[in-house]
């Protein structure tokens, strides 16, 4: 299964992805959204606080279902309404971390990741072995090793995603309305005289 380190890429690329500059035009490319989402995708890997219920339903659909109804919940509460590409975004967080697990490699039965729960208690795996194993076990002599390649192929497989987000982040801030200009008030109408000019008086009216 990935590491940390796959799981937050991904997680970053989904929150710069959902970042809008147009409302956020003062966010930062690291903002607490960002990194929420960056949690999110993360957060599943701390069942290994406590190993039996790892891989179980905390790496379910049925738990982005919750991560829906919670973060819906909150942005209700905070907002008044429910902010969707909030939601969304943090939902697809976490569902980015089941499906980077299930594309992975897992040695130790039962194999994959119970990834329909609550609908099923089955395991689920994809067999393609994109993402190299994670040796947890680090006082094995190769731990280091395995460890650093399936970080690597992490970096390879998921770094361009995140990288392309990170530069499409650029290009939309760019086009974003500062504060500046969003703040500006065009000219009113009924500024505009009968001589089509804004705001002078027209050469009837200068005699």
């Amino acid at each position: 299964m990935p590491s940390p380190l796959g799981h937050t890429l991904a997680g970053l690329a989904v929150g710069w992805c959902a970042t809008d500059w147009s409302v956020e035009s003062r966010a930062s490319r690291w903002s607490p959204f960002v990194m929420g989402c960056a949690y999110a995708a993360a957060a599943p890997d701390l069942d290994l606080l406590y190993p039996p219920i790892h891989r179980l339903f905390t790496h379910s659909v049925g738990v982005t279902l919750v991560v829906i109804i919670i973060a819906g919940a909150v942005t209700r509460q905070v907002t008044g309404r429910v902010n969707w590409r909030i939601v969304l975004a943090l939902a697809a967080a976490h569902a980015s971390h089941v499906v980077l697990d299930w594309m992975g490699t897992d040695r130790f039965p039962p194999a994959g990741i119970q990834a329909l729960w609550p609908f099923s208690h089955q395991f689920y795996l994809s067999g393609w072995d994109i993402f190299p194993n994670v040796e947890r076990r680090l006082w094995r002599p190769d731990a280091f090793a395995v460890n650093l390649h399936a970080a690597l192929m992490e970096v390879v497989i998921v770094g361009p995603v995140a990288v392309l987000s990170w530069v499409a982040t650029r290009t939309r801030r760019s086009r974003a309305p500062t504060s500046g200009q969003a703040g500006r008030q065009p000219p009113s109408v009924a500024a505009v005289d009968t001589d089509g000019t804004w705001d002078r008086p027209g050469p009837r009216a200068g005699r």
